[in-house]
């Protein structure tokens, strides 16, 4: 009797019992599994709208910070055939293209052979791994120049990719419109002024494909031209040659013609006064 129970107690599981068991555990590895892949998930497309957002942002500021700083000058050499300073915002199907002067460039080494003031453009290209997809690019000379940009020394990066459309709205404090191109290298367009807002519109696609757009408004800080010239010489004066004075002499400019030709005739009088001596 004693042998038989312990024969019975040192008996093992059964394979049915295993196989339970194994299933059982399997189930509840994959219901945690598929929670924890679930939430990996939501946490990647989180930090991938975060980083997409976050670029779009930067670019926009960016944009904005530079496009405030745009300025024209009037002191230029008209015989050449580009302008130094201009504002260009053009309008190309979807992402539209704009070249502006400012005042914001940044001197990387201390005896480089660059200034404070440098030509922005921004525009679109392809993408090279995937010419699907267009980025937004900029491009930044070194100096002011009477070339064309492409002609001048600078650099070129990507400010944004993937990118579906760039609008670029021109505010036109005289006629109190927005619109959508300003030239003022152009007779026909806004020669030597600037808008006073600038708003961007950048449309991009998130992390789902999805066209996502966002929009910021900018202030130009100078909208008028720089002159070192008075626009108006006979209301300020500053710089007016003397104006001739009228001495009544004959001979000098701008005198009366002597009377019978006699010289002596038109000759100025000084009266005497009398002395008058005290007794």
């Amino acid at each position: 009797m004693r042998r038989a129970i312990h024969t019975r107690r040192a008996r093992g599981f059964t394979l049915i019992e295993v196989m339970v068991a194994v299933s059982i555990l399997a189930i509840v590895t994959t219901l945690t599994w598929a929670s924890f892949k679930q939430t990996f998930n939501t946490k990647s497309a989180i930090e991938a709208q975060a980083g997409r957002y976050r670029t779009v942002r930067l670019a926009l500021e960016r944009m904005a910070r530079e496009l405030s700083m745009v300025y024209v000058s009037q002191n230029e050499d008209t015989s050449q055939p580009e302008r130094r300073t201009r504002l260009v915002g053009k309008h190309h199907g979807d992402i539209d293209d704009v070249l502006f002067s400012y005042f914001g460039h940044q001197r990387l080494y201390q005896d480089a052979n660059e200034a404070d003031t440098a030509l922005v453009s921004y525009y679109a290209a392809r993408d090279r791994d995937d010419s699907r997809k267009q980025n937004l690019m900029r491009r930044e000379t070194r100096r002011l120049s009477y070339l064309k940009i492409d002609e001048q020394p600078g650099e070129a990066d990507i400010v944004c990719d993937d990118v579906v459309k760039l609008k670029i709205d021109y505010y036109d404090h005289r006629d109190k419109v927005w619109r959508e191109e300003w030239v003022t290298t152009a007779l026909d367009g806004q020669p030597d002024r600037l808008p006073s807002k600038i708003r961007i519109t950048l449309t991009v696609h998130d992390e789902r494909g999805k066209e996502v757009p966002f929009q910021t408004e900018v202030r130009v800080a100078m909208s008028e031209p720089l002159n070192n010239q008075p626009k108006n010489l006979a209301v300020t004066g500053v710089g007016q040659p003397p104006a001739p004075t009228n001495s009544g002499q004959s001979g000098a400019p701008g005198g009366p013609p002597p009377p019978n030709g006699n010289p002596q005739a038109s000759a100025p009088t000084t009266p005497q006064t009398p002395a008058v001596f005290g007794r």
